[in-house]
């Protein structure tokens, strides 16, 4: 309720007109009871046909005033929400893409898709027939207070029912909420039907993933058979409250109409009354089950966005010479016993190349991310032209690097804006320059929409060769003044593998500084500096570059 009122604090104009719509609309809503009492009261005890005319066509009219005014209603009701469910989305988004990512990888990929539909669940929560229902409830009290006008006794036996109705209706809700199934518990195998159907097929994995499935979906399917029968229990529960409360309401009032305290009239009238006063506070109470689900929706979004996130703030040089460092560093995955840098220190001068190599396992992606500042070392510091990373803007720095992944993804966006994503103000000129260094311009030609292909799609249709080149030219269309290469030659043909030679040849006449890693030691000879993360711990070499730097320098 807390959430619903902020909503309405925040548009209090748009607040006011709903409220006097809503008030109007319970108002109209005594037409009926009133139209019966006076028909039975007046029309029957006396037969004047004029009588019955006027007042069928007022009680017409009041109908559908009432329903000009809800349509009105349910307008204003769309409005209120529209802020802060984009905002609430807004917040999501940020969450999953800003939090840090050795937090984030820390959360479970399903528990994270689950965060993301917590966006539709409190957008429903708050739909125009919720907020509408629930600004009912209060309004309900003119109905009561009509009936109280009638018969005391009778308005407090419908009041009695309504708040038992209530109390029953938040009780399920929070048991109800508490019980609820979790998507998560068969999302992994969901995944490896979607998006793993080769390996599925390939190692005859199928039965295996039918049995998993078939395990987790009793599981899933039990905790939603008693979600529903809780909701089914509620509902039936509801039905039974209204019509309960015309049993106690005609019962009760059949005795005051022998003592002759009520008319028959009257009797009727109070009888509509009470039961669309409890059917309003009975469409309030059936929603609380939505609300306690947005509830706890709500604050897993929060709870995500409390997490360590990365500094959008930061400094921004104004250009990068391409100087780097790092200073003590020390890293571990959580849950190793030991971890894979321990003290590494190493400075890179402008123009100067780093090859680290070392088997599977040891680290070289791990150092390619710290590099981009997508993780953190546990202690020490990445150190860019003076400055800590931590201190950046991370939007800057990584417009600064040519990145190239070991296992390149892209997004679900064109071709044109995959290869941008670094550097959306690069022309066309510079864009088709970085396809024809890629050698992937005949890739892009066999696309059915050239540059507007969505790639995120299409990149199943893709070898993996394919999309490393690609990913070359994404790294081109940056031109960062720092190189960092992630097993660049892995999936390539010897016409890739050319390509790449041909890039970092070109790097490296640009004087642009480099990180190559790769499981070869060999793959760049004239290096500056040589990283070999099979030893242990891992050993620095000088190469060829720095030592013919030193000797010149010693001549100079």
């Amino acid at each position: 309720m807390l959430e619903l009122l902020l909503r309405l604090l925040r548009r209090p104009g748009t607040t006011a007109l709903l409220l006097s719509a809503t008030l109007v609309v319970n108002l109209l809503m005594l037409a009926p009871p009133i139209f019966v009492m006076q028909v039975l009261n007046r029309y029957v005890a006396f037969g004047v046909d004029g009588t019955l005319l006027a007042l069928s066509v007022g009680a017409v009219f009041a109908v559908v005033m009432e329903f000009a005014f809800r349509w009105v209603r349910l307008r204003l009701a769309a409005v209120v929400s529209v802020n802060p469910d984009e905002k609430i989305a807004v917040e999501t988004a940020a969450g999953l893409i800003e939090t840090k990512l050795g937090v984030l990888r820390q959360i479970p990929k399903t528990l994270r898709r689950r965060v993301s539909r917590d966006v539709d669940l409190i957008q429903m929560a708050y739909s125009p027939p919720i907020l509408m229902s629930l600004l009912d409830l209060p309004f309900t009290l003119i109905l009561f207070g009509a009936l109280f006008i009638i018969s005391p006794i009778l308005a407090f036996l419908a009041l009695v029912m309504a708040g038992l109705l209530i109390l029953f209706s938040l009780g399920q809700a929070y048991a109800q909420a508490a019980n609820q199934p979790v998507p998560s518990d068969i999302s992994p195998y969901i995944d490896d039907m979607v998006d793993r159907p080769e390996t599925v097929r390939a190692f005859n994995a199928s039965k295996m993933l039918v049995r998993l499935w078939t395990l987790s979906m009793r599981v899933h399917q039990s905790k939603t058979r008693k979600s529903a029968l809780a909701r089914g229990v509620l509902q039936v529960s509801s039905m039974s409250m209204t019509a309960l409360t015309t049993i106690v309401v005609v019962g009760i009032g059949a005795v005051l109409v022998v003592r002759q305290e009520l008319d028959i009239g009257v009797l009727i009238a109070a009888n509509i009354l009470a039961t669309r006063a409890v059917a309003g506070v009975s469409r309030a109470a059936a929603t609380s089950e939505t609300l306690v689900q947005a509830g706890r929706a709500k604050k897993r979004i929060k709870e995500l966005r409390r997490r360590p996130s990365e500094t959008q703030d930061g400094s921004a040089l104004g250009t990068y010479s391409g100087r780097f460092a790092f200073k003590d560093v020390v890293f571990a995955y959580p849950g190793q016993s030991s971890p894979l840098y321990d003290q590494l220190t190493l400075n890179l001068d402008p123009g100067e190349i780093l090859v680290v190599h070392g088997g599977n396992g040891k680290g070289k992606s791990t150092l390619a991310q710290m590099a981009l500042g997508l993780i953190e070392p546990l202690r020490g510091s990445t150190v860019v032209d003076g400055l800590d990373l931590r201190q950046v803007s991370v939007e800057w720095w990584r417009s600064q690097v040519c990145y190239l992944p070991q296992n390149p993804n892209f997004l679900n966006a064109s071709v044109a804006d995959n290869l941008r994503t670094l550097n959306p103000e690069m022309d066309d000129d510079g864009l088709n320059k970085a396809i024809q260094l890629a050698g992937c311009r005949h890739l892009i030609s066999a696309m059915p929409n050239g540059f507007q292909t969505d790639l995120g799609v299409y990149q199943e249709k893709l070898s993996p060769g394919d999309c490393k080149r690609l990913a070359l030219a994404r790294a081109l269309v940056s031109n960062g003044r720092l190189a960092v290469f992630d097993e660049p030659m892995e999936s390539l043909d010897q016409q890739g593998r050319e390509a790449v030679v041909a890039v970092l040849q070109s790097f490296a006449n640009e004087g642009r500084t480099m990180i190559v890693c790769s499981t070869d030691a060999n793959i760049i000879k004239d290096a500056s500096l040589f990283l070999d993360l099979d030893s242990s711990p891992p050993v620095i070499t000088e190469g060829p570059r720095r030592k013919r730097t030193a000797v010149r320098e010693a001549a100079e």
